[in-house]
């Protein structure tokens, strides 16, 4: 049974805002990149259809920018605190959205793609860290994850409305989401009790906790005790301590690899390119249809996890969701060469490509979306998690880059089959990692899974 504050879950809701505007901008390129190839003028803003090349830059650009943002905002993170953080962080989408929308010129699309990307290392890197402070240990799991029903609604926002409006508009609609997040968790969230105490600010952490727990003064002392013994027992953090103890390298090995796989699964590619990869498949079903689809499959089952995360942990659902892509790429690969290689008669089965990225889009939305994010935000002992949630943020946000940025190229050199074939390999080597070195840490205290990472 879940307990906590309405306090606390709204501020949870308020500050999941933020988590849209991100994923908002992983799928913009989905239904953009079709109308950036168009000669009409009245569709494509630009002067001229984009080429190849620079459509790879516009769709991986992004995260270059998410490869750098992590220091600086991590860096604000502890100076400033976590609220300061996210509020400036929202301040690089707004300006980015706003070149998208007024200014028609590749290399300007470049920069706001690029800034775009900075804001989103920022917020990957800070989002997990805010949250999994201000939540008690029996629901941290579950309010951590409803992240996830957020992004998965940023992706879903490009699907819906990119297809059917213009650049200018679009864009313009998308810069309201940043500045209803910046007015609302300005005016709602406190600062995390955790940042407050390491500050040595105890009347205000017990003010936070206040308002968090709902509680009085006095019931929330002995929580302010328990946070106070579990950061006296680490000294002050710095980049090096990441090294220094055998529970924190095991905590960055396990992080790191978890986050390298969810990209290697090819991911960012797919959301990135979903709709010109269906423009592929010769389907009956119109692109821009299985693209909205998806995106609804991926806003739909993001609902599971929260539920679940806390009962059944977050082992069993990495596995389940490892496996579950395999073999849903397996299969979309072998579609591929049927119809590119074999030049097999695929109409009869031209349903398929949107069947597999269904099955691929639930297995990834179990797992391997989600809580990556969150087994991060639980293993870092306090006084260094912001330096290793910043690492697995530019681990994550430079294997995008990579796959991304090479996603045609190893089209053309392995065929869509061999490509979509080597991200399933990769989802098997990802079930096997978590079944062998991941350790469960559903219901435990940062101090007990300190405990064990030091076994």
């Amino acid at each position: 049974m879940y307990k906590f504050c309405t306090y606390t879950f709204l501020t949870v809701l308020t500050v999941d805002i933020l988590a849209i505007c991100g994923d908002i901008t992983m799928t913009w390129t989905s239904p953009i990149l079709p109308k950036l190839y168009s000669n009409d003028s009245n569709i494509n803003p630009l002067d001229r259809p984009i080429t190849p090349d620079e459509e790879s830059w516009i769709g991986s650009l992004i995260n270059i920018g998410a490869v750098i943002g992590p220091f600086p905002f991590s860096f604000l993170s502890e100076k400033l605190g976590r609220k300061i953080s996210l509020l400036c962080i929202s301040v690089p989408y707004i300006i980015s959205n706003g070149i998208l929308a007024l200014v028609p010129h590749i290399y300007w699309y470049y920069f706001a793609r690029f800034l775009a990307g900075i804001a989103l290392g920022g917020a990957n890197t800070v989002l997990s860290v805010y949250i999994s402070e201000i939540a008690e240990d029996s629901n941290r799991g579950m309010l951590s994850v409803t992240l996830n029903v957020f992004w998965t609604f940023g992706n879903l926002i490009p699907y819906v409305l990119g297809p059917y409006m213009s650049i200018l508009a679009f864009n313009l609609t998308l810069a309201c989401v940043p500045l209803l997040f910046f007015v609302l968790f300005a005016t709602v969230a406190p600062e995390t009790p955790y940042y407050l105490i390491n500050k040595n600010m105890i009347n205000k952490a017990e003010e936070s906790l206040m308002k968090l727990r709902g509680r009085s003064r006095s019931m929330v002392s002995k929580e302010i005790i328990h946070i106070q013994s579990s950061m006296n027992q680490e000294k002050k953090g710095s980049f090096g301590d990441l090294f220094k103890t055998k529970a924190n390298r095991k905590a960055l090995a396990i992080s790191v690899t978890l986050m390298t796989f969810q990209q290697l699964s090819g991911i960012s590619a797919i959301l990135f390119y979903t709709q010109l990869i269906f423009e592929t498949t010769g389907s009956n079903i119109s692109a821009e249809i299985s693209a909205l689809i998806i995106g609804l499959v991926l806003f739909s089952t993001s609902f599971i996890i929260p539920f679940v995360a806390d009962r059944l942990g977050r082992k069993l659902f990495l596995m389940i969701s490892a496996f579950g892509m395999m073999v849903a790429l397996a299969i979309l690969g072998t579609f591929f060469y049927m119809k590119d290689t074999v030049h097999y008669d695929v109409t009869s089965f031209s349903w398929l490509p949107i069947l597999s990225l269904v099955l691929y889009i639930v297995s990834i939305n179990l797992g391997f979306i989600p809580l990556p994010w969150t087994v991060s935000s639980e293993l870092f002992s306090p006084n260094v998690k912001s330096f290793g949630i910043s690492l697995v943020s530019f681990t994550c946000r430079f294997s995008s880059f990579i796959v991304t940025k090479f996603f045609n190229d190893l089209n053309n050199v392995f065929g869509k089959e061999g490509t979509f074939w080597l991200f399933s390999g990769f989802c098997l080597l990802a079930g096997l990692f978590t079944l062998f070195f991941v350790p469960e840490t559903r219901g435990k205290s940062f101090q007990e899974i300190q405990i064990i990472l030091e076994k």
